[in-house]
């Protein structure tokens, strides 16, 4: 039985709510002012609060303070006349779960109630998604425990200490500038400048002054003189995003530089060098450019001394988990907000989604849900992915029991990853079972 506190000092308002809760099954405690309020919610066993704003002695906003000081884990509903957007804001930025103007639709009521239950319910069964081996939060940490991702760990360990050009491929989103910074700051030039240039971001004219620097009076607006990238990353690193897009004139002096080592800024004559590792990201398929005249072939294989390939999120679904608690641990140093529980709900929703926008749209997913939720649970509707959008199922037409049966199963161990522990559990299945069909309908792996 939940016992919910109603904070008001509207007598009538303090009845119609107790007896409409009490009729609904939950034991109800009422308070008159602020400091009722406050002394019956920290001192009882309260597991819900509905909280007025204007009350005598201490208004319901200090109140609000003083609860989530004293008993940070109490769900509190702002109940109030007050229905503007100021007042919404301050009460959910102060830690309430929800506000609701007055009169308070009783049936509105009942819903946000029934939710938060729910959150209490989910939080019972959050998900322990990382073991206690794994590593607290630190920037510029890769993530990831499967095959794919150890094995470039190995590759990073390789050649970090040997300067040489690394050409990083994977798509939008599958974390290339964070190889390129494993790369540097795991190395022997760890001391000396990372400098990052996203290439599309900028004109070729532009890329090119950027990149090579340029002397007085070389354009319009060239008061001074001053040095590219290649010279400020001296001894350290330099890395280019996107290098699919520079132009030919700038494919021409990159060329020259990895082959040379040298350089003349934009408008100069003078020839000059710089000793910096070139580490390039591209998320087009280069080889395809190449064949189609798009890209220098000299450049791809100066570039190309070392290749890594990311793969997409999709196809390491393994370290999803991991990832979700770096970030949400990530987000809680960043934005000081905590979602201490992962329902298995919500997990099971990430996993099935397909993420073709890789580890940065996971982040920022998360983020929004973080910034949204109203509570410490990470509810599955906070996540808004659309329903069935990025799933691995398979469409069902008008065919024989044994061939949907056949593509049901399929697609539960698509969806596990072909865990089959869990596949079993999904299709409410004995282990053996399952395996006889995998073998009837040839599923085997």
């Amino acid at each position: 039985m939940k016992t919910i506190l109603i904070a008001d000092d509207d007598h009538a308002i303090r009845r119609t709510l107790e007896l409409h809760l009490s009729e609904s099954g939950y034991t109800v405690l009422t308070a008159a002012d602020g400091h009722e309020a406050v002394a019956k919610a920290v001192g009882q066993d309260v597991d819900l609060m509905l909280l007025d704003l204007r009350m005598p002695g201490i208004d319901g906003f200090e109140v609000l303070r003083i609860i989530k000081e004293r008993r940070p884990g109490l769900p509190v509903i702002m109940v109030t006349a007050y229905d503007d957007m100021h007042t919404a804001i301050e009460a959910i930025r102060l830690g309430a779960i929800d506000h609701l103007g007055k009169p308070a639709d009783l049936d509105q009521l009942d819903e946000v109630i029934e939710k938060i239950i729910e959150m209490g319910t989910l939080s019972q069964r959050g998900v322990v998604f990382c073991d206690s081996s794994d590593p607290p939060f630190e920037q510029n940490v890769m993530v990831g425990r499967s095959r794919a991702m150890k094995d470039i760990y190995k590759t990073i360990g390789a050649v970090a200490d040997s300067g040489a050009t690394v050409l990083i491929q994977g798509e939008s989103g599958t974390g290339k500038e964070m190889v390129a910074r494993a790369l540097h700051y795991n190395s022997q030039f760890r001391n000396r400048p990372f400098i990052a240039v996203a290439c599309s971001a900028l004109a070729p004219t532009i890329l090119e002054s950027e990149l090579f620097g340029h002397e007085k009076g070389a354009f319009t607006g060239a008061y001074r003189t001053k040095p590219g990238k290649f010279e400020l990353a001296q001894g350290g690193t330099l890395f280019l995003d996107e290098i699919s897009e520079i132009s030919p004139e700038i494919q021409v002096k990159l060329l020259r530089f990895l082959q040379e080592r040298e350089f003349e800024r934009v408008g100069g004559i003078e020839t000059l060098k710089a000793d910096v590792r070139i580490i390039a990201a591209t998320n087009r398929n280069l080889s395809t450019m190449v064949a189609n005249g798009g890209f220098r072939k000299d450049l791809y294989y100066r570039l190309k001394v070392v290749s890594i390939d990311l793969p997409p999120l999709r196809e390491r679904k393994d370290d999803i988990i991991i990832l979700v608690k770096f970030l949400l641990e990530k987000m809680r140093h960043e934005i000081g907000k905590s979602m201490d529980v992962v329902p298995q709900e919500t997990m099971d929703l990430i996993l099935a989604h397909t993420w073709p926008g890789n580890v940065r749209e996971l982040e920022n997913t998360l983020r929004r849900a973080v910034l949204l939720s109203p509570g410490n649970v990470l509810l599955p509707e906070s996540l808004h992915l659309e329903a069935g959008k990025g799933s691995d199922r398979l469409a069902l037409m008008i065919k024989p029991l044994h061939e949907i049966e056949r593509e049901h199963i399929e697609n539960i161990l698509v969806f596990t990853g072909n865990e089959k522990k869990r596949a079993a559990e999904i299709l409410g299945i004995s282990r053996p079972t399952l395996d006889r069909r995998i073998r009837e309908y040839g599923l085997e792996r």
